[in-house]
């Protein structure tokens, strides 16, 4: 992937939570916390110039993960997920998929280039 500094795409949870973090301010989000335990992220995103809105997030590898995990319906916002695969979920919950987003973030000009840094 060699993606900012990220060598590999996320294989687990974890992996999402890091790549989430390094691209939360340009996604719109600011990080007020982290826990573990539902919610795992409360953060506030920009909804209009000078706007935010309180979410709850809950990370998963892949997001059909929330349901086999066990967790209410009602315990987050938004599901942040490397892998997006749960084609049925509860259309309340939105699902920010990150494999996806990606290929539209800018890449730093010290990759463009060919250096590392």
């Amino acid at each position: 992937m060699d993606f900012r500094g990220l060598r590999h795409e996320p294989v687990n949870e974890q992996g999402v939570v890091l790549l989430f973090g390094m691209v939360a301010k340009e996604l719109g989000y600011i990080v007020e916390a982290v826990q573990c335990g539902l919610p795992d992220c409360e953060a506030k995103r920009q909804i209009a110039p000078q706007r935010w809105q309180r979410v709850h997030l809950e990370f998963e590898f892949e997001s059909r993960n929330y349901r086999e995990h066990g967790h209410p319906l009602d315990g987050c916002d938004v599901i942040v997920c490397w892998r997006h695969n749960w084609p049925d979920h509860p259309p309340q919950r939105e699902i920010l998929e990150l494999s996806s987003l990606l290929p539209s973030l800018p890449i730093p000009a010290c990759q463009r280039t060919g250096s590392k840094g």
